[in-house]
Protein backbone atom coordinates (compact mmCIF):
# COMPACT_ATOMS: atom_id res chain seq x y z
CA UNK A 1 0.00 0.00 0.00
CA UNK A 2 1.27 3.49 -0.78
CA UNK A 3 2.11 6.11 1.80
CA UNK A 4 -0.50 8.67 2.72
CA UNK A 5 0.70 12.25 2.53
CA UNK A 6 -1.65 15.22 2.91
CA UNK A 7 -0.07 18.64 2.91
CA UNK A 8 -1.20 21.10 5.55
CA UNK A 9 -3.43 24.02 4.75
CA UNK A 10 -4.48 27.01 6.79
CA UNK A 11 -7.22 24.91 8.44
CA UNK A 12 -5.97 21.32 8.20
CA UNK A 13 -2.92 19.49 9.57
CA UNK A 14 -0.05 17.76 7.82
CA UNK A 15 -0.56 14.00 7.54
CA UNK A 16 2.30 11.61 6.83
CA UNK A 17 1.78 7.85 7.04
CA UNK A 18 4.98 6.09 6.00
CA UNK A 19 4.56 2.37 5.28
CA UNK A 20 8.33 1.77 5.16
CA UNK A 21 8.93 2.96 8.72
CA UNK A 22 5.38 2.55 10.07
CA UNK A 23 5.66 6.02 11.53
CA UNK A 24 2.41 7.90 11.17
CA UNK A 25 2.14 11.60 11.97
CA UNK A 26 -0.57 14.21 12.16
CA UNK A 27 0.69 17.66 13.03
CA UNK A 28 -0.31 21.29 12.97
CA UNK A 29 -3.67 22.96 13.30
CA UNK A 30 -7.00 21.28 12.64
CA UNK A 31 -10.02 23.52 12.58
CA UNK A 32 -11.68 22.97 9.24
CA UNK A 33 -15.45 23.33 9.21
CA UNK A 34 -15.43 20.06 7.23
CA UNK A 35 -13.09 18.11 9.47
CA UNK A 36 -15.13 14.94 9.01
CA UNK A 37 -14.52 15.19 5.26
CA UNK A 38 -10.83 15.85 5.86
CA UNK A 39 -10.32 12.89 8.20
CA UNK A 40 -12.47 10.38 6.30
CA UNK A 41 -9.68 9.37 3.87
CA UNK A 42 -7.28 9.14 6.82
CA UNK A 43 -9.58 6.73 8.63
CA UNK A 44 -10.25 4.74 5.47
CA UNK A 45 -6.51 4.44 4.80
CA UNK A 46 -5.87 3.16 8.32
CA UNK A 47 -8.74 0.68 8.08
CA UNK A 48 -7.29 -0.72 4.84
CA UNK A 49 -3.64 -0.72 5.91
CA UNK A 50 -3.71 -2.02 9.47
CA UNK A 51 -5.36 -5.44 8.90
CA UNK A 52 -2.42 -6.44 6.67
CA UNK A 53 0.30 -4.94 8.85
CA UNK A 54 2.35 -7.03 11.28
CA UNK A 55 5.05 -4.45 12.10
CA UNK A 56 5.01 -2.13 15.14
CA UNK A 57 3.28 1.20 14.56
CA UNK A 58 4.32 4.58 15.94
CA UNK A 59 1.64 7.25 15.77
CA UNK A 60 2.80 10.81 16.45
CA UNK A 61 0.31 13.56 17.17
CA UNK A 62 1.59 17.11 17.37
CA UNK A 63 -1.32 19.51 17.40
CA UNK A 64 -0.99 23.24 17.86
CA UNK A 65 -4.77 23.52 17.97
CA UNK A 66 -7.83 21.47 17.06
CA UNK A 67 -11.54 22.24 17.17
CA UNK A 68 -14.36 20.12 18.55
CA UNK A 69 -15.19 18.38 15.26
CA UNK A 70 -11.51 17.51 14.78
CA UNK A 71 -11.51 16.10 18.30
CA UNK A 72 -14.18 13.61 17.26
CA UNK A 73 -12.03 12.48 14.33
CA UNK A 74 -8.96 12.13 16.56
CA UNK A 75 -11.09 9.99 18.86
CA UNK A 76 -12.06 7.78 15.91
CA UNK A 77 -8.41 7.38 14.87
CA UNK A 78 -7.48 6.33 18.40
CA UNK A 79 -10.42 3.93 18.41
CA UNK A 80 -9.13 2.27 15.22
CA UNK A 81 -5.63 2.04 16.70
CA UNK A 82 -6.79 0.55 19.99
CA UNK A 83 -9.05 -2.00 18.28
CA UNK A 84 -6.13 -3.00 16.04
CA UNK A 85 -3.76 -3.26 19.00
CA UNK A 86 -6.16 -5.37 21.07
CA UNK A 87 -7.06 -7.69 18.19
CA UNK A 88 -3.58 -8.27 16.78
CA UNK A 89 -1.21 -7.60 19.72
CA UNK A 90 1.05 -5.82 17.20
CA UNK A 91 2.78 -3.05 19.20
CA UNK A 92 1.31 0.42 18.78
CA UNK A 93 2.87 3.48 20.38
CA UNK A 94 0.96 6.77 20.50
CA UNK A 95 3.13 9.83 21.09
CA UNK A 96 1.22 12.95 22.10
CA UNK A 97 3.59 15.87 21.54
CA UNK A 98 2.75 19.45 22.42
CA UNK A 99 4.46 22.82 22.35
CA UNK A 100 6.51 23.63 25.41
CA UNK A 101 4.21 24.83 28.21
CA UNK A 102 0.98 24.10 26.29
CA UNK A 103 -0.69 22.49 29.27
CA UNK A 104 -4.16 22.67 27.73
CA UNK A 105 -3.10 20.55 24.74
CA UNK A 106 -1.31 18.15 27.10
CA UNK A 107 -4.54 17.83 29.08
CA UNK A 108 -6.43 17.09 25.86
CA UNK A 109 -4.03 14.20 25.20
CA UNK A 110 -4.44 12.91 28.74
CA UNK A 111 -8.22 13.00 28.28
CA UNK A 112 -7.88 10.90 25.14
CA UNK A 113 -5.67 8.47 27.04
CA UNK A 114 -8.37 8.00 29.67
CA UNK A 115 -10.72 6.78 26.93
CA UNK A 116 -8.11 4.42 25.48
CA UNK A 117 -6.38 3.03 28.53
CA UNK A 118 -5.22 -0.12 26.71
CA UNK A 119 -3.33 1.92 24.11
CA UNK A 120 0.27 2.84 25.04
CA UNK A 121 0.66 6.63 25.25
CA UNK A 122 3.74 8.77 25.76
CA UNK A 123 3.54 12.48 26.39
CA UNK A 124 6.19 15.08 25.64
CA UNK A 125 6.65 18.82 25.46
CA UNK A 126 8.54 19.81 22.31
CA UNK A 127 10.25 23.06 21.43
CA UNK A 128 9.14 24.41 18.07
CA UNK A 129 11.98 25.24 15.71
Amino acid sequence: MTNLIIEKTKYTPFVSFDTQTNIFEISGESYSEDSIDFYQPVLEWLQKYLPNNQQPVTFNFFFIYFNTSSSRSIFEILEVLEDYYLQTKVPVQVNWNVKTNDHDMMEDGENFQENFDKLPFKFAFKHLV
